[in-house]
């Protein structure tokens, strides 16, 4: 899935030689294929879209506009999407701090094991509350972790919403436009 997403965000913002190319491909229980292509290129801009093996194909303006009206919510889904693998990313970052942190308390408690200074059990009490706020750290880490979590699978299931949504607009957009002349079959 997020190998699709990557592809869904790479396509819209790669640039072609000669002009501009949207796509997106596939592929559902190895039977059904969907693919889309908005192309721009050299002044003439076109769409085509094959659901079951039914293809479709026009470059009327109108059409066009229908067509990136319904894939909004789409586009919407992935600035989603990619705030939510911003959020993962800068837990990943603080976990690894916390556990920089968590590794130099150890190393601090080893030397004072070896230690034979006067003050070893005040200076071990004080190492005892950093570990245990380094541990309500973690237990704070770990909530967001699952806060992120619950985000990332409500936002799926909203995108597999939206995504069966926009099929069928696009099918509906296809299938008028070849009724008004403005599209065609093939």
């Amino acid at each position: 899935m997020r190998t699709l997403i990557a592809f869904l965000t790479l396509a819209l913002v790669t640039p072609v030689v000669a002009g501009t190319r949207t796509s997106r491909t596939e592929n559902i229980n190895g039977r059904e294929t969907r693919l889309l292509n908005i192309i721009e290129d050299d002044g003439t801009h076109y769409a085509t879209w094959e659901n079951n093996g039914v293809r479709y194909r026009t470059e009327d303006p109108g059409v066009l506009a229908k067509i990136e009206a319904a894939l909004a919510a789409q586009r919407d889904y992935s600035r989603k999407h990619s705030e939510v693998g911003r959020k993962h990313s800068e837990l990943g970052r603080e976990h690894s701090a916390l556990g920089r942190e968590h590794s130099k308390l150890g190393r601090e408690h080893s030397r004072l094991a070896r230690s034979s200074a006067a003050d070893v059990e005040a200076r071990q009490r004080d190492l005892e509350r950093q570990q245990r706020d380094l541990e309500l750290k973690q237990r704070e880490l770990e909530r967001r972790q699952q806060d992120l979590e619950r985000q990332q699978h409500e936002l799926e299931r909203t995108r597999q919403h939206h995504e069966h949504d926009t099929d069928a607009k696009l099918d509906e957009i296809f299938q008028r436009a070849v009724k008004e002349g403005k599209a065609r079959r093939y």
